[in-house]
């Protein structure tokens, strides 16, 4: 075929796949019907394994069948969102399940976030129920206040390790709006009635979350066809096949479409056992890795922690694959990781790929593909790409930088409640709907996208949590003292990041140690203040700064933006003379 220049019409990404990969049907069905006949002979097989717990997909469907009952029971009916906060327990899979069966939508909240940003998602997508992990009744009774909320069901803490329910209740007449996970199996025996479980792809099926450029998040709605459609583009974009008795470990919180969309789904839908870390940090790794896991999906972060954690002695022979998401793996980052895989007796290879929420966390992928280390892998075949002026929003050919736009059927529904805003992540090109990626770079004549920027920049803590310098600013820029400032991410031993910020004060306050840890201290009583407020738009308290620098000027680039390369390579100069300087403290 001879290339015309354009990768919308050329799709070079898709050449050597069949018609049938390029051009996939995707099944008019649920989510929870989709895993559940692709797994109709794996019914034995392990499906979760979770800290001391294992269930396999057979018992899966069990307790979702369960769950689901139950929740027709408490009133949920088709359509209806429920928020569910708690770490990546299994049981954070079956609800979502549950919920998928019946036709309602799961919305998976970061159990560290605040109680105001809880009730503030509970309020906005007008929830009856609220499931939560390890809380009292005296705290939910408080969650309920100023919601519309009817029940909260709460995960205790003793029941994480137990595939199994509390014994059938006899002789009761109701049962209590505060509810114990534990309980549901005796709630579901309560519905007598027939109830719909057969639903297609254009149900909602999940409200996952995005940062944009600052870290306040906005609700994007994912239909079954959305997951789906990802997933087969997946399978065949890499020509993944299911194989019997592989792992995968997923470190990723589920708060994260990186985490609970593509880990953990994907790893269902091709058969295989989903690892699930509620948490992962350097004093449980090991444990996590002496399951051996075949696939790690994870990031440059849970690979520096790896590196630093890992016991000496450990056999990491079984993993083959490391997906990173959420941030770049460099090509240098990826052989250094190749080089501590082969000294723990594994054959790996480092695999990078890029995605958002609205695209069910994968734009591009490179399992599959021939490496090409310093790009994030092609588009999924399956779906259009074209790389566009940011301007004027005309494609760009081959080796031109510009804006990338990603069509298919994996691209997101809409942010929820927000037209306006959903019409503006969206580019209609030639009378095929783009979704406005928010990646910079340039697709070149192999087909693989190498990208050299982003509209927002974050990294990942070694806790899962992404910390957004830009959201700082926008706190910092409050302070009255503050003239201009901006905010990057500085390296750190324990956290593998944390906040700085560069600040100009205004005229007549002095750059002393004083005044920097009073705008500290103002930052940290917004953080009380804020999270009684009903807002999602609060300041974590990890993203307050470590350490605060005054400076005569912010150093800027072009169109008077800030020179962020500069400043992170201030932070990282800072942090390695810190290094340099406890080094030769230990050795006195």
């Amino acid at each position: 075929m001879e290339k015309t220049g354009y990768p919308s019409i050329d799709k070079l990404h898709e050449q050597g796949h069949s018609f049938i990969a390029r051009h996939p049907i995707i099944p008019n069905m649920s989510i929870y019907n989709m895993i559940k006949a692709a797994n109709l002979t794996y019914g034995n097989r392990a499906a979760i394994d979770c800290l001391d717990l294992k269930i396999t997909y057979k018992k899966l469907f069990e307790i979702s069948k369960i769950i689901s009952k139950a929740f027709k029971e408490l009133g949920i009916k088709e359509n209806d969102i429920i928020p569910v906060s708690m770490p990546n327990y299994a049981q954070a899979v079956a609800i979502f399940l549950a919920a998928n069966r019946i036709g309602a939508t799961i919305s998976f909240l970061n159990p560290g976030c605040s109680d105001a940003e809880i009730k503030y998602y509970a309020n906005l997508f007008e929830s009856k129920i609220l499931i939560n992990y390890d809380k009292t009744i005296e705290y939910n009774k408080k969650m309920i206040e100023g919601t519309g909320l009817k029940q909260i069901i709460t995960l205790d803490q003793k029941d994480i390790n137990s595939a199994s329910f509390s014994p059938k209740l006899k002789n009761i007449i109701g049962y209590s709006d505060f509810i114990s996970f534990s309980e549901l199996e005796s709630i579901a025996s309560y519905y007598d009635k027939m109830y719909r479980t057969v639903y297609g792809k254009n149900q909602n099926a999940l409200i996952l979350f995005t940062s944009g450029s600052t870290g306040k998040p906005k609700s994007v709605v994912i239909t079954n066809q959305n997951v789906i459609a990802s997933g087969i583009y997946m399978k065949n974009t890499g020509g993944i096949k299911a194989k019997k008795g592989e792992k995968c470990l997923v470190c990723v919180p589920f708060s994260y479409p990186y985490g609970f969309a593509t880990s953990t789904l994907m790893t269902l839908l091709c058969g295989r056992e989903a690892i699930l870390a509620p948490s992962l940090d350097h004093k449980n790794v090991n444990q996590f890795l002496k399951k051996n896991p075949n696939y790690i999906f994870g990031s440059p972060a849970v690979l520096e922690m790896m590196k630093r954690s890992t016991e000496e002695d450990i056999d990491l022979s079984s993993a083959h694959s490391f997906v990173s998401g959420g941030d770049f793996l460099t090509p240098e980052e990826a052989e250094r990781g190749i080089e501590f895989f082969r000294r723990h007796g594994a054959n790996i290879e480092f695999y990078n790929g890029s995605g958002n929420a609205e695209s069910v966390a994968t734009s591009t992928m490179a399992v599959g593909s021939k490496i090409k280390r310093k790009t994030v892998g092609k588009p999924l075949v399956g779906s259009t790409a074209i790389v566009v002026d940011p301007e004027t929003y005309e494609e760009k050919k081959y080796l031109e930088e510009g804006h990338l736009c990603i069509s298919g059927k994996h691209i997101f529904k809409e942010y929820y409640k927000e037209p306006e805003l959903t019409k503006r992540a969206k580019l209609i090109y030639k009378g095929k709907t783009y979704l406005k990626t928010g990646a910079i770079g340039y697709l070149d004549e192999e087909g693989y996208f190498t990208m050299t920027g982003r509209k927002s920049r974050f990294k990942i803590l070694s806790d899962g949590n992404k910390l957004y310098p830009e959201h700082l600013k926008l706190f910092l820029s409050r302070i009255a003292c503050v003239e201009r400032c901006a905010a990057v991410a500085k390296p750190n031993q324990d956290t593998l990041w944390e906040s700085k910020a560069y600040i100009v004060l205004k005229q007549g306050y002095e750059k002393t140690e004083e005044q920097a840890q009073k705008i500290i201290e103002i930052l940290k009583q917004m953080v009380i203040e804020l999270e009684n407020e009903n807002t999602n738009n609060i300041l974590k308290s990890f993203e307050i700064p470590k350490s605060i620098t005054f400076v005569d000027e912010i150093p800027l680039i072009a169109s008077d933006k800030e020179d962020y390369n500069l400043l992170e390579q201030w932070a990282k100069e800072e942090y390695e003379g810190e290094h340099r300087q406890k080094k030769i403290g230990g050795k006195r």
